[in-house]
């Protein structure tokens, strides 16, 4: 029987970001938090006789939000280029999570053409005692993997 050693666990603190907006690549180390999922769209697949109603997947979509301190400009600056010229924001992102500590070793995950949902304009908040972050979600239509975690045997 095998059981996982705890420096295999991957820590959510052990990775780079970089985002790719017009060619210029930039590292994102404002970045708090990422997190990108494929959800499948199902159809519903129903039958005589029987009386569980089944799925078959017909396509998926791809989802995701980002968190990041607040002086980050390059979410405010494609929304102003789309309100003034109708340039649509579009960025691809890189996502690597590498622990040194874990056999499992690094992923690197690109997603493709991602849009923000929005973006924040402006942000003042005098009753609070936290650091303004800006929460971005966004959507994605492809992905790869440039590299994959080992596997633990």
């Amino acid at each position: 029987m095998n059981i996982m050693q705890s420096q295999d666990a991957i820590s959510a603190k052990e990775g780079l970001v970089y985002v790719t907006i017009d060619g210029q690549v930039l590292e994102y180390a404002e970045l708090i938090k990422i997190k990108a999922e494929i959800k499948y769209l199902k159809a519903d697949v129903k039958s005589v006789g029987r009386r569980m109603k089944g799925s078959k997947i017909v396509g998926a979509e791809g989802t995701g939000s980002m968190t990041v301190h607040y002086h980050r400009p390059e979410n405010r600056a494609m929304a102003l280029e789309y309100v003034k010229t109708g340039k649509s924001p579009i960025m691809d992102i890189q996502a690597i999570n590498a622990d040194i500590t874990s056999r499992a070793g690094k992923q690197t995950a690109l997603l493709k053409n991602v849009v923000p949902d929005g973006a924040v304009i402006v942000e003042i908040d005098g009753d609070s005692d936290d650091l303004l972050t800006d929460e971005i979600e966004f959507t994605f239509d492809d992905f790869d993997f440039l590299s994959a975690f080992n596997a633990i045997n």
